[in-house]
């Protein structure tokens, strides 16, 4: 066994870049295993200072200087912010509460068309079933309520939370963006020199990344928009609030187009009254949403940014969503992308030469 492990170590760490390489990554998983909460609006801001950057280099590649690039790309960040704030999160608030508030009369509403399933299934279900389910959907609705209040402490707790990351994000983006040559150079000033196995990881690393995260934000775009147009055209209500939850589902692949389908079979059920032919329109809408999104727009977007394996996939956003909760479930797949890199390209010594 001793044979074994010395003739692991030799293969897999008796290279200097490999042993630094291993330093760095621990540290790193020691930052986010202990301090993993207090870094999410660095971590946040680090991402968005990422993919600003890449306008910024678009603009510098046609003639306009840094000066000049690095406050007009910021500016328009900031006023995407400001319209989110502004007009979209208000419109996400005010049909949130409306479908809440919908939720009682929309389930009377379908309780002739639940109360049809015996005679049409009569194996399955029965009127018992029916009156069950009915009478614990309704004693949910007449707690909702006292549930909401009830968790008002914890929900202004978050409120606190988003109100601070909603001034330092950007403000931390900004000095990224700003001292970006200076922070790079104290970073490299502190790290080995000429290790060319630990730069070719770092590029490689900074090209996956940056093309994952900008397809990712293009596809949730592009989603929404297709699900809102999609969804207002059958006349579905709260189609806006649906469409956010369809086009944010996109981040998590295979899962969340699993779960935002609940909430839309349900709101279409309950506001129809049943399985008529408005209820088989949305669901035919959402079903083409996400054949096109993953079979047109995925490939298009990353056919050479990650190439990664359902099963991983899956295990990442399951690993990292319970360690990490919801911001694990945003970093996964990023994370997971890191980890393929460093398995792909670790600096490993051949059989002879350990010989």
């Amino acid at each position: 066994m001793q044979a074994l492990w010395r003739r692991l170590w030799r293969r897999y760490f008796s290279d200097e870049q490999a042993v630094i390489l291993l330093l760095l990554s621990s540290a790193f998983i020691m930052l986010l295993w202990f301090f993993g909460a207090l870094l999410i609006p660095l971590l946040a801001a680090m991402v968005l200072a990422f993919l600003l950057e890449g306008g910024i280099e678009a603009l510098m590649r046609m003639g306009l200087q840094r000066s000049w690039s690095m406050p007009l790309v910021y500016t328009l960040f900031l006023g995407a912010l400001l319209t989110l704030l502004v007009l979209v999160l208000p419109l996400l608030w005010n049909q949130a509460v409306a479908l809440t508030s919908a939720l009682p009369l929309m389930l009377l509403h379908s309780q002739q068309t639940l109360y049809r399933l015996p005679h049409i299934y009569p194996h399955l279900v029965s009127n018992h079933d029916i009156s069950i389910w009915l009478a614990a959907l309704q004693g949910q609705m007449g707690s909702l309520g006292q549930r909401l209040i009830a968790l008002s402490p914890y929900l202004l707790g978050h409120v606190i939370t988003f109100s601070i990351y909603l001034v330092m994000i950007p403000t931390l983006v900004f000095f990224l963006l700003k001292d970006r040559q200076r922070i790079h150079l104290w970073v490299a000033s502190r790290l080995p020199q000429h290790h060319p196995a630990l730069s070719r990881i770092a590029q490689e690393i900074n090209h996956q990344l940056y093309r994952y995260i900008r397809g990712k934000l293009l596809e949730v775009v592009l989603v929404t928009v297709l699900t809102y147009a999609a969804f207002a055209w059958t006349g579905l209500s709260y189609a806006f609030l649906l469409a956010i939850a369809v086009g944010l589902s996109v981040i998590m692949p295979y899962i969340g187009a699993v779960v935002v389908t609940v909430p839309v079979v349900l709101v279409a059920f309950f506001e129809w009254g049943g399985l008529g032919p408005e209820f088989w329109r949305v669901m035919l809408a959402h079903t083409l949403i996400q054949v096109v999104d993953g079979n047109l727009l995925v490939p298009l977007l990353f056919a050479e940014a990650v190439d990664l394996h359902p099963l991983v996939i899956i295990v990442a956003i399951t690993f990292f969503g319970g360690w990490w909760g919801l911001w694990g479930v945003f970093f996964a797949i990023p994370l997971a992308v890191v980890l393929r890199v460093l398995a792909q390209h670790w600096p490993v010594q051949s059989g002879s030469d350990l010989l």
